[in-house]
């Protein structure tokens, strides 16, 4: 059975030959399926789907599907799918990791990148549900883990795919094998020291000041190089981790980033796809490279007014130095900007003001999960046709306004085209309804809630061929989908498209 691709928008597919009462599941332009049979009225396929056991697991299985002449338009149905090996489709899907970010980009020929990872467990099993059947003899090859910057809620999910290796549940577990793990050279230092609070300027390692201004100078290249003392409890835990894969694969590249590391994704050149590393901005600082200490923005009725004079603040300066990606295939451009606030936009629309216009994308991940502390300059420049923002205040222990009303409507308000798309990856996520449950362990052992599952996961798919983009999301019915397509010209400009469905 050779292994195909959904060649149109979306498709439908049935349990059997007859349309009525038969309905199994809509793919997607891009997803992968092998083909059985081709009928003149129908395409027999072999599907990933997942079965409900008689015990009440639910494991990962290959089933039969059929899509229907009936069900399609007839004049496209003989190119509904398309041999591997045509396939020029780009597959990117921002996940809901509730507070954090977690991305996943898939290349045409399979390289997958992993760019941040939340701070729980559900990165890793969407994850584990979309790269089934690893094992630590076959793991999954990833060609690169981008770290964009040192808060949990970014990376202290990465360590829960490798704890997934012991999850008694076949479908929970993923064994991946990482070839690079890029980051921003920042390393969070405990925040207590002698049962005392360390100022924020000893937080992120050595610095020097250079006039008013200070930089940090202790930038980490290998991350295992670094002694735990100096590390807080997120960062020993994927030191630990990256300790395990180096120890799995001696090849391991760990590696800083920054504007100048040019070469970073030169192996994704044979497909053509640019990916290029727009900050954060080093300065030389006695022949070493460094970055400059932010600042905490004066607080307005507007919630910022970041005129670079507050005080230095640690938290400001790892977002804002986050690693910024733009990655570029034909003519669609993804921007991904990690948790940079207003200083660090500012700083990043100055420093590219004179060259080719890097910072201008069709689909945006919105930095800082749509925080108020941004640069209206910035989205204006940028000029978004899709924009994704990651978040999720599942408790009060994480409430932070995001994203915050004044953010999405200066998104709607900068896009180029008329009807922007703006999505929250905690709004595309569906709950189901169980009812009252009792609490098995923890805390609450014994305490009876009104319970819900998760019937769908948060995920923003875009599909690309560098010239069509594809946008949808799941819904809780798994026949409804909503979906977006466009078609982007050499010079930005974007026309909507009907989306089809087979």
């Amino acid at each position: 059975m050779a292994t195909h691709f959904i060649n149109t928008d979306l498709v439908k597919v049935f349990k059997s030959e007859e349309k009525k009462g038969n309905f199994l599941i809509v793919l997607a332009w891009g997803d992968e399926v092998t083909l059985v049979e081709k009928k003149a009225n129908f395409w027999k396929i072999g599907l990933k789907n997942f079965v409900t056991k008689p015990d009440g697991s639910i494991l990962p299985s290959i089933t039969n599907g059929f899509i229907l002449k009936s069900s399609t338009n007839k004049s496209f149905f003989d190119s509904i799918l398309e041999p591997i090996e045509n396939k020029k489709v780009m597959m990117v899907s921002v996940v809901d990791v509730q507070q954090g970010d977690g991305s996943v980009v898939e290349t045409p020929q399979g390289k997958v990148i992993i760019i941040d990872g939340g701070d729980n467990q559900m990165f890793a099993r969407y994850l584990a549900a979309r790269f089934q059947g690893t094992s630590l003899d076959e793991p999954k090859k990833i060609e690169c883990i981008v770290v964009s910057h040192g808060d949990a809620d970014h990376f202290q999910g990465l360590p829960e795919i490798m704890k997934s290796e012991t999850n008694k549940e076949p479908r929970k577990k993923l064994f991946i094998e990482p070839a690079r793990v890029y980051h921003n050279g920042i390393v969070k230092r405990p925040s207590k020291k002698n049962k005392k609070t360390v100022p924020d300027k000893e937080l992120l390692g050595p610095t020097v000041k250079q006039g008013n201004e200070l930089f940090i100078t202790g930038l980490v290249d290998d991350l295992l190089l670094v002694p735990d003392a100096e590390m807080n409890q997120p960062f020993k835990a994927w030191k630990k981790t990256l300790a395990e894969y180096k120890k799995r694969n001696s090849k391991l590249k760990i590696k800083r980033l920054d504007f100048k590391s040019n070469k970073a994704f030169s192996f994704l050149n044979d497909e053509k796809i640019k990916i290029e590393v727009l900050g954060p901005f080093t300065e030389d600082i006695d022949g070493q490279p460094a970055l400059k200490f932010l600042r905490q923005p004066r607080k307005t009725v507007e919630l910022t007014d970041n005129n670079g004079k507050g005080s230095i603040s640690a938290s400001h300066t790892i977002n804002g130095h986050s690693l910024i990606l733009r990655i570029k295939y034909g003519n669609v451009r993804f921007l991904f900007a990690g948790d940079l606030n207003e200083e660090a936009e500012d700083i990043l629309i100055e420093k590219t003001k004179n060259g080719e216009p890097v910072l201008p994308a069709e689909v945006l991940k919105v930095p800082h999960h749509g925080s108020a502390d941004f640069s209206n300059e910035f989205f204006e420049t940028v000029k978004p046709i899709v924009s994704i923002v990651s978040s999720g205040d599942e408790s009060e222990d994480k409430e932070y306004i995001h994203p915050r009303a004044t953010l999405m409507g200066v998104l709607g308000r900068t896009s180029r085209i008329d009807r922007p798309l703006v999505f929250v990856t905690e709004l595309v996520a569906f709950m189901k309804k169980e009812g009252r449950v009792k609490i098995l362990d923890g805390d609450d052992k014994g305490k009876v809630i009104f319970g819900f599952s998760r019937s769908a996961f948060g995920i923003v798919h875009i599909r690309t061929d560098g010239h069509k983009i594809l946008v949808f999301t799941h819904s809780g019915q798994k026949d409804l989908k909503e979906a977006y397509s466009f078609e982007v010209a050499v010079d930005g400009t974007a026309t909507r498209k009907n989306v089809q469905i087979a």
